[in-house]
């Protein structure tokens, strides 16, 4: 489903009073997500919080499902907006591969973990709601795209012979531990296990020495 069809399910409304009442019944979702950790609240719920009717719920959502499909595109377009922005930061900061590398393991990090505990519900929903799971790969797509375009600015000191795969590979096992660490995902085992600033460094560190690395396959004999 794309975005233009989850709006229009949505039913936005243009007046100014009932605009004030669709965005308090998104807010309260957004809310009461954060505050359990989880979707698991009803539609009474939200109008009892949000201070709007039931029925003016119904009037603009035909279910909870469509309700909180628009509520996660309403907190990815925040996220991309700051890590896009975080990103660009890192871009005029400039520096070397080893600078540069930490400075975005850094940024990115710090933006996931900003919106974590809005970002956590939505992420074990994910599994089970193709909305949810479209929707988090665009933003995903997104960011990767961000960080591979910066990381070949300073193509010429990674080793890899093809360093757009490097970069994306890269980020994909660093944005996998940063997003186990968060407990994006189907178990909260590991969520907050070890030391954050730590865990940003070693990320750093073994991201920079994998693209600064020729593969096993490309070096040189001795």
């Amino acid at each position: 489903m794309d975005i233009e069809t989850i709006m229009a399910k949505a039913r936005v409304p243009q007046q100014g009073r009932s605009k004030a009442s669709f965005e308090r019944m998104l807010a309260t979702a957004e809310e009461l997500m954060t505050q359990r950790g989880s979707d698991e609240f009803t539609l009474n719920e939200v109008a009892k919080h949000g201070k709007v009717s039931i029925g003016s719920i119904y009037c603009r959502f035909d279910s909870k499902d469509d309700l909180v499909h628009v509520v996660q595109l309403r907190v990815l377009e925040r996220v991309d907006t700051d890590m896009l922005a975080a990103i660009a930061g890192v871009q005029e900061r400039g520096g070397d591969l080893i600078d540069k590398v930490h400075d975005l393991v850094q940024s990115i990090a710090d933006v996931l973990r900003r919106y974590a505990e809005v970002m956590r519900p939505l992420m074990l929903r994910a599994s089970g709601d193709p909305v949810i799971a479209s929707i988090g790969k665009r933003s995903y797509s997104r960011t990767s795209e961000a960080v591979i375009d910066a990381l070949l600015t300073c193509e010429r000191e990674i080793r890899h012979p093809n360093p757009r795969h490097a970069a994306d590979a890269g980020f994909r096992i660093v944005y996998a531990a940063i997003a186990r660490y968060l407990g994006f995902g189907s178990s909260l085992d590991a969520a907050g296990e070890g030391d954050w600033n730590q865990l940003k460094n070693d990320l750093g560190d073994m991201l920079a020495a994998y693209l600064a690395t020729a593969p096993k396959g490309n070096r040189q004999p001795a």
